[in-house]
């Protein structure tokens, strides 16, 4: 979709970009991942990463004295991963730059929440029915904790964790009786799938969600506080009974926590401690975008640890990856992102408009809490939808009032 979207503008000979103020700390972050990849004279890989020269000499004695190498340990595994988050983000522009109207905004908000519908209620036939088989043809035990149409349950918790926020934005909006129940319905089918995936961190996750929206609610005066708070207790309650449903399931999970490993762990994953020795070895450029697998190995100190493709904790693999110039741009990006959004959604007043950022920005907001437990913006599915919801979000804040077709005001100005 990106690549026909710029050989249209090539085409009509005019390339423009709506201002965002967003690009440059992507453009810093892609350009270290670029960086990474190039070959360097041993010597200024020696002075910029010292402990990136030492691996060479290690491994590679009869190529470090001469051959130009790249600070990534891991060429491929770094271009992968480079490719994987260029399609994220060319999305996320293309969704700001090319979605023009309400209707095209509603429909995609529609499909996301329907599709969400569709695998919980997958999900929840197949817990009932072979729960050991992804799609109920696949061997026995084929995945560890199968659930839906994903391979873990916790990348199914993470990836319907992004869609209920925004159903219940979509519910709050001015709908007729009938169509609000439908959406509802639709809620508490992802809130049951979810509590019956019996995923710690997705449910810790999803009250954290709620209890979100509540306090946003009653800081917006476009709600009616009295009954949209009554709607959002009324998830409270239903997912309160759908976790008694489970209680003993569940909370046997939960008391599991912190006995697993140690406290930095989190009950499953890669120590963080680990993860910081790392960084430290390589603090400014990190051991390559993507190449936490091929790192990990060499730092694990528990038993417990076996192989780990990632960390589960996405903040501290990119920092390992990517070091301090990498975290910063990231860091950068959202700051970015959440000033101009919430800044605009505090003056507007349009209630279809006030409810579907709010239901993105939980969801958002969601995954980013859930990337401290895991790693979900590395799977494409859930890495994916984050950049679209994201684009929808920064696109819909800026519609003008009482018109279907966009014309981007304020900070994303005009096209260029």
């Amino acid at each position: 979709m990106v690549l026909f979207w710029f050989l249209e503008m090539f085409f009509k000979g005019s390339i423009t970009f709506i201002k965002t103020g967003l690009f440059l700390p992507l453009f810093l972050f892609i350009s270290l991942a670029i960086l990474q990849l190039l070959p360097l004279p041993p010597g200024f890989i020696k002075f910029i990463s010292g402990n990136t020269f030492d691996l060479y000499h290690r491994f590679m004695p009869a190529q470090t004295p001469g051959q130009w190498l790249p600070l990534s340990i891991y060429s491929q595994a770094s271009i992968a991963e480079l490719f994987k988050l260029a399609s994220f983000i060319g999305v996320f522009f293309l969704i700001i730059n090319k979605i023009e109207t309400k209707k095209q905004i509603d429909l995609i908000i529609n499909i996301i929440i329907f599709f969400g519908l569709t695998i919980s209620l997958f999900g929840i036939i197949q817990k009932f029915s072979y729960s050991e088989r992804v799609y109920w043809f696949d061997p026995a035990q084929s995945a560890g904790s199968p659930f839906g149409p994903f391979a873990n349950r916790n990348n199914f918790s993470g990836y319907i964790n992004m869609i209920m926020p925004l159903g219940l934005g979509y519910f709050l909006t001015d709908m007729p009786l009938a169509k609000r129940c439908i959406y509802g319905f639709s809620v508490g089918m992802m809130s049951l799938a979810l509590f019956l995936s019996l995923s710690r961190s997705g449910i810790a996750v999803y009250f954290f969600t709620l209890i979100l929206i509540l306090v946003l609610v009653h800081f917006k005066d476009t709600f009616k506080r009295e009954s949209m708070t009554a709607y959002i207790w009324f998830f409270l309650v239903f997912c309160l009974l759908v976790f008694m449903m489970e209680a003993k399931i569940i909370l046997a999970r939960f008391s599991t926590l912190f006995k697993e490993q140690a406290f930095f762990v989190f009950g499953h994953g890669y120590s963080w401690l680990d993860i910081i020795r790392i960084w430290r070895d390589f603090p400014l450029f990190g051991t390559g975008l993507g190449t936490f697998g091929n790192i990990s190995a060499m730092y694990k100190t528990s038993p417990a640890q076996t192989s780990f493709s990632y960390a589960h904790n996405d903040y501290l693999q990119l920092l390992s990856e990517t070091g301090l110039v990498g975290l910063i741009s990231i860091a950068l990006f959202f700051m970015f992102y959440f000033k101009s959004v919430v800044r605009a959604w505090f003056k507007r007043h349009d209630l279809y408009v006030v409810s579907l950022v709010l239901g993105g920005l939980v969801s958002i907001c969601g995954m980013l809490v859930y990337s401290l437990l895991d790693f979900n913006l590395h799977i494409p599915a859930n890495g994916l939808l984050f950049f679209i919801i994201m684009g929808l979000v920064y696109k819909l804040v800026f519609i003008p009032s009482g018109q279907n077709y966009i014309r981007m005001q304020g900070p994303l100005g005009n096209g260029i």
